[in-house]
């Protein structure tokens, strides 16, 4: 993960051009329409691969690229022909469109949905926090062009231990947090891929001398 260090950006950067933290639906999101004063009509429907979803006296209705705000605001309109002033919640109920990625020393690698409002704090929670063979003060958030990313360096134990909300980075989607391993750990990784080559003569000499009662 040498590539990591080309480009590192101070935090204070980061908190000058976070993220737009106001989440758009898209397929297949899902999202709840509460009828505040015609509760029936109240459902939960998927955002289809067309961008429409399927309403009361509206049929199809587009509503992907849209915030829950700019939703209510179009339905609150298209109703008004068929109920006084009517008032509706519009709220995601599963995050499904968008994702950010976590990889290194943490409990659970991969992927997790993006919901708008995530702070790496959040998401190094969601993967089970970092592991002993971490190294906490050098995790990457890594934005953009894969080709040319923006490298951001967080410090967690400056977070974690001392309150430092400074470290604490809002995140974007497609962002990608790296959690690299402490120098002990990494000399341990260096180890085990000189030895790769071997492991499956190791193996195979194992249960040759298991066979032979050696």
């Amino acid at each position: 993960m040498d590539d990591l260090n080309k480009r590192l950006v101070e935090l204070e950067a980061v908190e000058k051009v976070r993220p737009d933290a106001t989440y758009t639906v898209d397929p297949p999101d899902r999202i709840r329409i509460e009828f505040m004063n015609e509760p029936a009509l109240t459902r939960e429907v998927e955002i289809r691969s067309d961008g429409m979803v399927t309403l009361p006296h509206l049929e199809d209705v587009y509503v992907a690229g849209m915030t829950t705000i700019e939703i209510r605001e179009m339905l609150e309109e298209l109703y008004a022909e068929f109920y006084k002033e009517p008032r509706l919640l519009v709220a995601v109920t599963a995050f499904r469109s968008k994702h950010i990625f976590v990889y290194g020393e943490v409990g659970s690698r991969g992927r997790q949905a993006f919901t708008g409002r995530q702070h790496i704090s959040d998401v190094i929670g969601q993967a089970g926090g970092v592991t002993r063979r971490a190294a906490p003060r050098r995790v990457r958030v890594i934005r953009g062009d894969p080709e040319d990313p923006e490298v951001y360096r967080v410090n967690l134990n400056a977070l974690l231990l001392h309150g430092d909300r400074l470290q604490d980075v809002s995140i974007a989607e497609n962002d990608v947090v790296y959690v690299p391993p402490n120098a002990l750990a990494w000399v341990g990784y260096q180890a085990d891929n000189l030895l790769f080559p071997f492991r499956g003569i190791i193996g195979l000499m194992g249960v040759y001398r298991t066979i032979e009662g050696d």
